[in-house]
């Protein structure tokens, strides 16, 4: 009997977690239609789909500073907001050690505020972590 109440209590939890990540989601892809539809932050969908070759195109770094901001992984500043951050990737991220070790790898601040959020989709996205690749 414990058995198969442990067991449903892993179901709800799985069913918990991918519900929050789905509703991350849906909030995800009306940031991206927000964004894009601002002319100040529109990017080119080719554009986007190759952040590594566009890394210095201020259209893709305005946009992508755009989702960073409206997702709160960069504050208003362009400051990173670790917290948000850890959050953020613990939705498709279980284990903590390896959401600590994202943390450390990926928000990392750059020259300017849109290379910082640029290189942080990247490095999330290189990693893994592709959930943020759906902007």
């Amino acid at each position: 009997m414990k058995t198969v109440f442990v067991f449903l209590c892993v179901i709800v939890g799985i069913l918990a977690q991918d519900k929050k990540l789905v509703a991350e989601e849906l909030m995800l892809e009306h940031i991206h239609d927000e964004c894009q539809a601002n002319p100040a932050t529109y990017a080119n969908h080719d554009l986007l789909h190759n952040l590594a070759a566009n890394i210095d195109n201020p259209q893709v770094g305005a946009h992508m500073l755009c989702e960073s901001t409206k997702v709160g992984l960069q504050k208003e500043s362009g400051e990173l907001d670790i917290e948000t951050i850890k959050s953020k990737i613990g939705l498709s991220v279980t284990d903590p050690e390896r959401v600590e070790f994202l943390v450390k790898e990926c928000a990392i601040k750059k020259n300017t505020p849109e290379k910082t959020a640029i290189n942080l989709f990247m490095c999330l996205d290189k990693n893994g972590v592709t959930y943020f690749h759906e902007f």
